[in-house]
């Protein structure tokens, strides 16, 4: 019996012009060979169709994930997703009548959507009338808006980007960079004469094609979807900010000629050296460093560059506008107009790259050549395999070949099986013994070892080998040794001697009690992680010297951590709990004159127990915290800052699956000015369940002055978060204590739901009883939101300041 394809399938791909009811009919074999005894779903029919190539693959998965409407934006079909520009959504896309393929950018709903319209429009105008299609440039041809989506298609441009060749090749020639200069040259200055600037010169936006030209795509388009850069801006991609000029930072100003010159240097630094110019992990990182613009000597980097290019790059890298060249068409007067002989050597340095060939499938003759050498080949297998059985006993038993080195040292044989034994059985066997039965004298070195508060004495930790796995190759890469903490009872421990980069845990399947100092633990190495461990505050606040706003379980003086699996409480008898972790970042706040530092706490999997707050930041810079899978049960605010964010202070608030309980805010910000320019504070939350107290606001500005101007600063989108319906967003505490709610009009908030939430049980029976076995609010997931108890630390807590 012939398979009959799905009308509703055939009639979606009839209607966006993919296939028709013949081609989808075609397939039917391939959808029996596929399917098997199985029903005939869509998805098979799908893959089938992808399969004969008549889908892409990136059709067919939008198909499969519900999305096959979405595949046709205005008059053009969606081929395949292109991962450059960054900063908005871009396909490869087909015409549906002329058939040409375009690179299309497609922007969603936004609050500047007849802005952005109108100014792509004009562009797209310019672009026409200046007649900037030339072999140097691919720009905004035409623009419109369907179903609320903004897209703007430019001619797709065959070739390599300049980025994607430098990560598989290396640093380019420098013959072969000055001709891409004077290519990309001589697209600018054709925009310069018409009014424009490029606002996104970059290698990711430089295609090179084979026949040595280098093409420069979408000018424009950055300078109208993001006119403003700098720090309250940092939600791209680190290398969206390699080319991005210092003013633009510091300043806020709109693209310019100078920052294109600025990039055009930064673009040719990468091309010569092989790398880019400014260095930075995250976004943060990057824009710190955009604004230093400290860029290194080429010549000390790629000393063969002759002396014209490097003057020029010199000059286009200066931190100072001003210094820079003026114009494009000066600079191309400097580096030349393309020349025959440097399109020659582009297009052979490309086609010598070692581009790696197609794999076609053999034919049978094909099959047939091998088959031979394919036997030998296995013969010579079974053979080796055959001595290696034979040599093994005879090398394990103490005789190794001689070396065929002269005066190479060959160990002997109880040094071998002794060193063996040890990278064997250290991690399950030794780590045992050291951590329950050895003294500091029988282990070697001087080991810490702390009373238990039953009496028994338990050594506090040692630094557990790394298995031989875990090994880099250079030495100089070799990571810290894990700190592992002993469990043979409470652990009182005044310090831990941290390195960078650690992670400090307990025994495998086994959770470190650790009893902090009155001050907290310090923490003062960079990116510490603390993995399954519970952390108990046992002091009264105000005991040795500590007050109770200063009271805090860690003491984070460091600018990236992480806790995994951990819990933080208080032992009952202290009125008033301390904060979880107290993050003092940087140490001294002179430490970055020009530029702002950052940092990051991450939390996952862990519970907080009615404590007076989550993280305490005192920091300067700009600070990003994400959370996952946590519970935050009765206490005070989530997160406290400790001022109003300044302009160049962005707050990034990340939680994923987080639950809030009976306590709140979540985000408490004390301040005692607020410029009129406040830094934003961004919130992103996954299925999270925010349930404060009845009393508690989710954001609480706590100053002396009416909090207005930090009310548009903050941006909270959540997707799948539910909101308890009586809790209110933001308020207002005076110096008087009186709290006012404020009108949360002017927060910016989207994808958040109010609605009831139902919890297993009472909130002092432990974090399986918060899971949520009820919400009113429709979902796309049937996965209940908040925290998953499977994964947090198990265990009812006593608490001094239980849940409200």
């Amino acid at each position: 019996m012939r398979e009959q394809p799905p009308r509703h399938l055939t009639a979606m791909l009839e209607r966006l012009g993919l296939a028709g009811g013949k081609d989808v009919a075609r397939v039917a074999r391939r959808v029996r060979r596929l399917a098997g005894d199985l029903p005939r779903f869509d998805s098979v029919w799908v893959d089938a169709l992808a399969q004969a190539r008549v889908l892409t693959p990136f059709q067919a998965a939008e198909i499969n994930a519900g999305r096959g409407e979405r595949l046709r934006v205005g008059p053009y079909l969606l081929c395949a997703s292109v991962p450059w520009p960054p900063y908005a959504a871009c396909y490869r896309a087909r015409h549906l009548d002329s058939g040409e393929t375009v690179r299309l950018v497609v922007v969603g709903a936004t609050q500047r959507a007849d802005e952005i319209s109108s100014a792509l429009e004009t562009l797209a105008e310019v672009s026409n009338a200046k007649e900037l299609r030339s072999e140097h440039l691919a720009p905004i041809t035409a623009t419109g808006i369907d179903n609320h989506r903004i897209w703007a298609a430019a001619p797709w441009v065959e070739g390599r980007t300049a980025a994607r060749w430098l990560v598989h090749n290396g640093r380019l020639p420098p013959e072969v960079v000055l001709e891409i200069a004077r290519n990309m040259l001589a697209g600018l200055v054709d925009l310069e004469r018409a009014g424009l600037c490029h606002g996104d010169v970059s290698t990711a936006g430089l295609v090179l094609q084979d026949d040595g030209a280098a093409v420069l795509l979408q000018p424009g388009l950055r300078a109208i979807l993001r006119p403003e850069e700098g720090y309250a801006h940092a939600d791209l991609l680190p290398e969206a900010y390699d080319y991005l000029a210092p003013e633009r930072v510091t300043d806020g100003t709109p693209p310019s000629t100078g920052g294109d010159v600025y990039a055009c240097g930064c673009v040719w630094w990468h091309m010569l050296c092989g790398r880019a110019p400014l260095s930075g992990g995250n976004s943060l990182a990057k824009l710190r460093a955009a604004q230093a613009a400290e860029i290194d000597d080429l010549r000390r980097w790629a000393p063969e560059v002759p002396s014209p290019l490097s003057a020029a790059i010199t000059a286009c890298v200066e931190r100072e506008p001003s210094r820079r060249p003026e114009s494009m068409a000066r600079l191309a007067a400097v580096l030349g107009s393309p020349t025959r002989c440097g399109k020659r050597a582009l297009a052979n340095c490309l086609a010598q790259s070692g581009r790696s060939a197609a794999r076609w499938p053999l034919t049978a003759p094909a099959r047939t050549r091998w088959a031979a050498p394919s036997r030998w080949l296995a013969a010579t297998a079974v053979c080796l395999m055959a001595a290696a059985a034979i040599l093994w006993p005879w090398w394990r038993g103490g005789v190794r070949a001689p070396s065929t080195r002269q005066g190479e040292p060959v160990a002997s044989t109880s040094e071998r099986d002794h060193d063996e034994n040890r990278e064997r059985d250290l991690p399950d066997a030794a780590a045992t013994h050291l951590s329950r039965n050895a003294g500091p004298s029988e282990q070697g070195h001087d080991n810490p070892v702390f009373p238990a508060t039953d009496g028994a004495v338990v050594p506090a930790y040692y630094e557990a080998a790394v298995s031989p796995s875990d090994v880099p190759r250079s030495p100089s890469e070799t990571p810290p040794t894990d700190l592992v903490l002993g469990s043979g009872g409470p652990l009182s421990i005044e310090s831990l001697p941290l390195r960078a980069g650690q992670c400090v845990r307990g025994m495998p399947g086994e959770r470190p009690l650790v009893v902090v100092p009155p001050g907290g633990l310090p923490v003062e190495a960079e990116d510490v992680r603390f993995e399954n461990i519970d952390f108990l505050w046992n002091h009264r606040a105000g005991a040795e010297g500590t007050t109770a706003s200063d009271a805090a379980i860690v003491d984070l003086r460091v600018g990236k951590a992480e806790f995994r699996g951990c819990s933080f409480r208080a032992a009952r008898g202290d009125a008033t709990p301390p904060a979880a972790i107290r993050w003092t970042h940087p140490a001294a706040r002179d430490d970055s004159p020009l530029s702002l530092p950052s940092g990051r706490v991450r939390l996952a999997d862990c519970v907080i127990y009615g404590l007076a707050a989550g993280i305490d930041c005192r920091t300067v810079g700009a600070l990003a915290v994400e959370i996952s899978n946590t519970l935050a049960l009765g206490g005070g605010p989530l997160l406290r800052l400790d001022h109003a964010p300044r302009q160049d202070e962005p707050v990034l608030i990340s939680l994923s699956q987080v639950t809030l309980r009976n306590g709140g805010p979540l985000l408490q910000c004390r301040f005692g000015r607020i410029e009129p320019q406040p830094g934003e504070i961004s919130v992103r939350s996954l299925g999270c369940a925010l349930v404060p107290h009845m009393d508690s606001a989710l954001i609480l500005f706590d100053g002396p002055q009416p909090p207005e101007p930090l009310l548009g600063s903050i941006r909270w989108t959540g997707q799948g978060s539910l909101v308890s319906p009586e809790a209110t967003i933001a308020a207002w505490r005076g110096p008087d204590g009186v709290q006012t709610v404020l009108d949360d009009a002017s927060i910016s908030i989207s994808g958040v739901v109010r609605s009831e939430v139902g919890f297993a049980g009472d909130a002092r029976s432990g974090p399986a009883a918060s899971r949520i076995v009820h919400w009113q609010a429709p979902l796309q997931s049937t996965d209940p939101p908040g925290a998953d108890p499977t994964n947090l630390p198990a265990g009812n807590a006593p608490f001094d300041n239980p849940p409200r």
